[in-house]
């Protein structure tokens, strides 16, 4: 019996499903995320984040982190948030020579 194989779904680095991401801010002083992979850094003045999408800086002071849950990939945080700022997501050097 012959097995055919597809390249696509045998990739083993594609195996993890990208959760949807959304941001609300409500009144500058309390944000939520969903589709959060990562916490890169934070401080008071800001918070650097890895999304499904990209990533994500939140700028502005007093922050503090209420909730962070790595498994559903849900950020809450509160204090005076003053911008916020997408960076592309990167694609890895193999991914974009093997397309």
């Amino acid at each position: 019996m012959e097995q055919k194989t597809d390249n696509k779904t045998d990739n083993k680095t594609d195996n993890k499903p990208k959760r949807p991401h959304s941001l609300t801010v409500e009144g500058r002083a309390r944000a939520s995320m969903t589709g959060v992979e990562k916490v890169v850094n934070s401080a008071d003045t800001f918070i650097n984040l890895t999304t499904s999408e990209g990533g994500l800086s939140i700028m502005g002071r007093e922050f503090k982190i209420e909730r962070f849950n790595i498994d559903d990939g849900t950020l809450v945080v509160s204090g005076v948030i003053d911008a916020v700022r997408y960076t592309a997501a990167k694609t890895s050097i193999l991914k974009r020579i093997f397309k």
